[in-house]
This record gives C-alpha cells, sequence and structure tokens, in this order.
C-alpha cells in the first residue's frame, strides 16, 4: 500500500512545476478559450493574430498564427504559436505566433517582436515578488534555432502615471521535440512591490523568420519571492556623497565593508530604465569611488549595488 501510495504521488509531482510556491498567472495553463475578433484566442491574453487584426489592413488578414493545441502537457490545451506566411502581408515574411498577457494593440504587436521591450505593453494584476517564470514548451522547426522564439516577463508599478519596471527576464527559447520545462530568473532593479506583471511568448524575433517554426507552451507559472527588505547594516555601511548632486557626480564609500562601494552597479531612472551601468570596482576606490550621472535630466536616481552581502539600493537626487 505504501509503494502504491509513493507511486501516486511521484506521478502527482510530474503535474505541476516543481517549485513548492508557484504563483498562479490568470490562464496560464491556456485551457480557457474564446471568441473575439472573429478568433479562437486564450482568455486573458492577446494574440499576433489580434493585433495585425485591429491595424488599418486588419480585414485583409485571415491567417491564423496562435491556435489550441490538444497535445497538451496537463488539462485540456496548450498554446500552440506557428511562424506561417500571409498572402496580403507576404513582404513582411512569415508571422510569428505569439501571446501577450492582457490587452495589446497592433503597435505593442510590433514593438515586442522588433524590441522585446514588454514593460508598458499589455499586464494585469500581480503584487508578488516573484523569483522566476516557470513554462513547459515544445519548439519545433526546420530553423527553430535561428527564428529566435522568446519569452519574456516583467513586473512594473504604476507612480503618478509613470509605469517603473521592478524587474524583467526573459528567454532565448531553445529547440526541444518534446515538452520541457523553461525557467527564468527575474532580475530586480527596485525594492519595491510591482502592481502589474506582462508576459510576452513569440515563436520568432529573428528579422527573417521561417515557416512552420512552432512554439507549444503550457502549464506556465511564477515561483519564489524575493525579499523587498535590505539589511540594515549594510545600507548604514554605505555612504553617497554629495547627495542632492547638482552637477551629477558622487562618491561611493563604505570603508568599514569595502565590498560594498566597490560592488558591481546599475542607476535606473524614475520609469525603471536602466541609465547606468559599471563592473566592480578595485578595493583601493572603498573610501571614494566615483559615479557620474552628469548630463541626466534632474529628479530622483536608484542605484543598485549586487554586494558579496547582498543587494542594496539607495536614493539619488540631482535637483
Amino acid at each position: 500500500m505504501k509503494a502504491t501510495l509513493r507511486k501516486l504521488a511521484a506521478a502527482l509531482a510530474l503535474l505541476v512545476p516543481t517549485s513548492a510556491s508557484a504563483q498562479a498567472i490568470p490562464n496560464g495553463t491556456f485551457d480557457t478559450w474564446v471568441n473575439r475578433t472573429r478568433l479562437e484566442v486564450p482568455q486573458d491574453w492577446t494574440t499576433v493574430d489580434e493585433g495585425i487584426e485591429g491595424s488599418p489592413f486588419g480585414l485583409l488578414y485571415n491567417t491564423v498564427t496562435t491556435s489550441k493545441d490538444a497535445t497538451s502537457r496537463t488539462g485540456a490545451f496548450a498554446a500552440k504559436m506557428e511562424s506561417k506566411s500571409d498572402p496580403f502581408l507576404s513582404s513582411y515574411g512569415p508571422i510569428p505566433g505569439g501571446v501577450l498577457l492582457g490587452s495589446a494593440n497592433f503597435a505593442d504587436v510590433l514593438g515586442v517582436i522588433n524590441s522585446r521591450d514588454i514593460s508598458n505593453i499589455g499586464g494585469l494584476p500581480f503584487t508578488t515578488r516573484a523569483a522566476n517564470m516557470q513554462f513547459y514548451y515544445k519548439l519545433t522547426g526546420t530553423n527553430a534555432a535561428a527564428d529566435l522564439a522568446y519569452a519574456i516577463v516583467a513586473l512594473t508599478r504604476t507612480v503618478g502615471g509613470t509605469v517603473q519596471t521592478i524587474a524583467t527576464g526573459e528567454l532565448r527559447i531553445p529547440p526541444a521535440a518534446t515538452y520541457t520545462l523553461a525557467n527564468i530568473p527575474l532580475a530586480y532593479t527596485s525594492s519595491a512591490i510591482p502592481d502589474s506583471i506582462h508576459i510576452v511568448l513569440v515563436s520568432g524575433t529573428a528579422t527573417v523568420r521561417t515557416v512552420g517554426t512552432t512554439l507549444s507552451v503550457d502549464d506556465l507559472v511564477m515561483t519564489g519571492t524575493v525579499a523587498s527588505t535590505q539589511n540594515p547594516a549594510l545600507a548604514a555601511a554605505l555612504t553617497v556623497y554629495p547627495n542632492p548632486s547638482v552637477s551629477g557626480k558622487f562618491q561611493l564609500a563604505s570603508p568599514s565593508r569595502p565590498g560594498v562601494a566597490t560592488a558591481p552597479y546599475s542607476v535606473t531612472d524614475a520609469t525603471g530604465r536602466v541609465v547606468r551601468t559599471a563592473a566592480a570596482a578595485p578595493a583601493g576606490l572603498a573610501s571614494g569611488r566615483p559615479l557620474e550621472l552628469q548630463g541626466l535630466p534632474a529628479g530622483v536616481y536608484l542605484l543598485h549595488l549586487n554586494t558579496p552581502e547582498g543587494a542594496l539600493t539607495h536614493k539619488l537626487l540631482i535637483p
């Protein structure tokens, strides 16, 4: 009897992603589909096809690049995204299949394919500082590797009408003939709590794509958590001067903990955009490491240090 229960437990474990702290994404299983804009689409997601149909020439577009995949890993369906040729848009080459979480339009679709920046595209409420995005996928086709299938995720927070990027992650998806677990760690640039999540999955972002490249995705979840609090002793060890700095020139110092001021860093503006990065500095600069933001507009910036003792965030002000 015990052996039977152990086998049952092992079988059930295969039905869910490996993290014990999985956080659901709306219709992350892609089991629920609805009819919208002449198309059958996954609920809570917008497809590339919908974006094109919303363009001025949408009525001439009849290709379906995203559809149900009954050969799902679990549940009823997966989302199947396939690069196809469209007679009307033949000059643009094959159209990739893709889904975007939330609502998106034609300009959003083009932006994702061209730049992979999704912080201002679509999105649904989400308030957890997740550590990873996980999903199962298959990617097949004669030129699948070169077609650059991508999975992209961003956590954001809107303050005063301005969208701030809290964390991002992306994966260039490698070919796989059978369902394979993908894990994308999120890189945080803020200690704030997000209010939205943005996700894009697309079968090809290459300039020249190939007909037949097919990406199927199932069982998408967020996993783990990243603490938003900082080590008080670590924060106390860092001195930033002058701050505010009219010139945009700052000095970092941490004589008692040399690894703090000399750690690799990034600086983000109020929208979460990275405006400066630097590798680790020599230990000799622990008592006075220059950080230069000349030429940037006045405002509040966030310094993110990846110290050996943990992450540290500090505000910088250019009045």
